[in-house]
């Protein structure tokens, strides 16, 4: 069997958004499950809607997924991906080529006559300038008429067997003669991309199922040259909750703006993986590695796959709680410094507590973006008391025990000649001994003095955490406030 070449071929009129990302996985994932060629290919032929800013984006999200492409043009030893207006004088080659066999002819149909024409409103081309020989035509073009290049569609039936979907026909004396060349040189989507795929030995055109109807114009194309034809297979398009087609009333349709948002690469590739793939057995979480090894162009489903942003985040909390606590601190980090709790050279003095900070609340944001209001808490002093929360409003209105426990823990505190984890627990224990307290109700007020919660970070975390001059001031201002 030959090698597997596949690409991924964006148009870069806009960001990468989540289906174009989805069909560049799952070619990466073909290529690399059977030891092939993955391609970048930048389809910027749309000159007035192609942006470099498009460029810069969708190689940013592609670098941001972890999808590498393995070739391209060399620049400062990485490959570069293909762009398609740095080759036309090759589409110029074979279009010569298509006229001289007659597949193709010269169209001197002006602009405004092709925006009148049928086919700009959904019929074909009547072929107006189909009966304009070679000759003349290049005699008119000579005198100085300009003139686009139109490809001859045969009237015949079109057949094909799709990887996903099965048998595929079309008749193709329903398509009119499609343009390949305008009239300013540049070549149409349907024409440069069975060129670049040709040339490029793609072996499996991996695409969404928007392109379907264009595969008989390009299967049309292939023949008349004598290119060798790859495998088509069209994947299912991606829905909203609501059964209508992903777009911003979902939320982010965006990679850049998931990775915005706080979701991790790991996680956003894996929860794509699975929009239309079905791996064997019931396992969710997938490592990228191990996705490679079970991927397989046969359980690639026909139907159309419904983005759930609530599932999505639940998979990226499992991710986050999978990161070591020096990996996740370099993920929340852009995030914490953003929102102000650090600035960059606090990031690096302060990195052991931090990473303490980090632990600490691992478990409760399933978004990078919701860590830094998780971890407010244990910066300054100026945190809100959840006088709402039932178990606070216990203990703020139970003066008594409040305030003869954390008094207890105060007077411990200023008499403790090395303050630890140790000393802490010993002084917590003997609070309860000495004023016969539950454990209930020494943790209790200690907890919603230090975090203004009923839940949270662990009494000892916090102590740990803030240091025992913070929690000394902690104390007695809450004492102040609430007990007084």
């Amino acid at each position: 069997m030959s090698e597997i070449r596949v690409r991924f071929a964006p148009s870069p009129t806009g960001y990468l958004h989540v289906g174009g990302a989805r069909t560049a996985l799952f070619n990466y994932l073909y290529a690399k499950n059977t030891g092939g060629k993955f391609i970048l290919r930048i389809e910027d032929t749309d000159l007035a809607r192609s942006t470099d800013e498009s460029i810069n984006a969708i190689l940013r999200s592609m670098k941001w997924l972890g999808l590498d492409w393995d070739e391209g043009p060399e620049k400062g030893g990485e490959f570069g991906p293909y762009f398609q207006t740095q080759r036309l004088d090759t589409y110029n080659k074979y279009a010569a080529q298509l006229l001289e066999s007659g597949h193709a002819y010269y169209c001197f149909c002006s602009q405004q006559e092709k925006k009148d024409e049928p086919e700009a409103q959904g019929s074909k081309y009547p072929g107006t300038c189909r009966a304009v020989s070679l000759a003349d035509a290049k005699k008119r073009i000579a005198a100085g008429e300009k003139a686009a290049i139109r490809f001859k569609m045969p009237a015949k039936e079109i057949k094909f067997k799709d990887i996903v979907r099965g048998d595929v026909s079309f008749d193709g004396s329903l398509f009119g003669d499609m343009v390949i060349i305008r009239q300013d040189g540049v070549p149409t989507y349907n024409y440069a991309v069975v060129i670049d795929d040709a040339l490029m030995n793609i072996t499996h055109v991996l695409r969404g199922d928007d392109h379907i109807s264009n595969t008989p114009k390009q299967i049309a194309i292939y023949e008349a040259i004598g290119f060798k034809m790859p495998e088509f297979g069209h994947i299912s398009m991606i829905l909203g909750p609501d059964g209508s087609r992903l777009s911003k009333r979902h939320g982010a349709t965006s990679v850049e703006e998931y990775n915005k948002n706080g979701i991790l690469p790991e996680a956003f590739v894996n929860y794509l993986a699975l929009l239309g793939w079905s791996p064997e057995g019931d396992r969710e979480i997938f490592p990228l590695g191990e996705m490679i090894k079970e991927f397989s162009l046969s359980r690639v489903s026909k139907s159309a796959a419904i983005f759930d942003s609530t599932k999505l985040k639940w998979m990226n909390g499992m991710y986050i709680r999978s990161l070591s606590d020096e990996s996740l601190l370099e993920r929340v980090l852009p995030f914490m410094i953003s929102e102000g709790l650090v600035n960059e050279e606090e990031a690096k003095t302060k990195k052991e507590w931090l990473l303490k900070i980090v632990k600490t609340i691992k478990n409760s944001f399933d978004l990078l973006t919701e860590a830094p209001s998780k971890a407010a808490l244990f910066f300054g002093e100026d945190y809100e008391i959840k006088t709402d929360d039932p178990e606070v409003a216990k203990y703020i209105e139970n003066k008594e025990i409040t305030g003869k426990a954390l008094g207890f823990i105060i007077e411990e505190l200023n008499a403790m000649p090395e303050y630890g984890p140790a000393p802490v627990k010993a002084a917590i224990k003997k609070a309860q001994k000495t004023l016969g307290f539950s454990g209930h109700d020494v943790f209790m007020p200690l907890r919603v003095s230090l975090t203004g919660l009923s839940g949270g970070p662990g009494v000892y975390d916090m102590f740990d955490i803030l240091g025992k001059e913070r929690v000394t001031l902690r104390l007695n201002n809450f004492l102040k406030k609430y007990t007084v």
